[in-house]
């Protein structure tokens, strides 16, 4: 793999990576610049016929539902031709799966709380939307919730 700087004056900042395909290799460094520059990127997701580009971080989780993925965020349900395994390899570090149909932005949560079955319940930051962990996932999300904020 060779690294290449070209400067153009008057050109935006952009990060582009040339290769036959778009292997883990490539979605990891890809993850790496991602997080390293402190942006998360946009998806393309669908509403109907239209395509938004919603950033990442704006994406408060991402569960399957009727056989297909949904991506929720504050105000509003898209579609995604992405799998569930698809998503984990691409997105940020801040994303972590909490049970075999969901995906949450572990930034984004405002309030987990445990049941005595183990199963637990999260509450995101400025809305009503909830979510389910499952118990062989909760002590994993704790961890990654210090990590995320900084408790530890």
């Amino acid at each position: 793999m060779r690294f290449r700087t070209e400067i153009r004056e008057g050109a935006d900042d952009e990060v582009v990576i040339i290769c036959t395909e778009r292997n883990e290799k490539i979605k990891r460094l890809e993850r790496i610049i991602e997080n390293s520059l402190g942006t998360d990127g946009e998806m393309i997701l669908s509403l109907g016929d239209v395509e938004y580009f919603v950033p990442k971080k704006d994406i408060l989780f991402f569960e399957t539902s009727d056989g297909r993925v949904v991506a929720h965020t504050r105000e509003r349900m898209y579609g995604t031709s992405y799998t569930l395994l698809g998503l984990e390899a691409i997105l940020p570090e801040c994303f972590m799966r909490v049970s075999k149909s969901c995906i949450v932005n572990v930034a984004e949560i405002c309030a987990i709380s445990h049941a005595i079955t183990g199963n637990g319940e999260i509450l995101f930051k400025e809305s009503s939307k909830r979510v389910y962990v499952s118990r062989g996932y909760y002590k994993a999300l704790k961890e990654k919730i210090y990590e995320i904020k900084g408790l530890k």
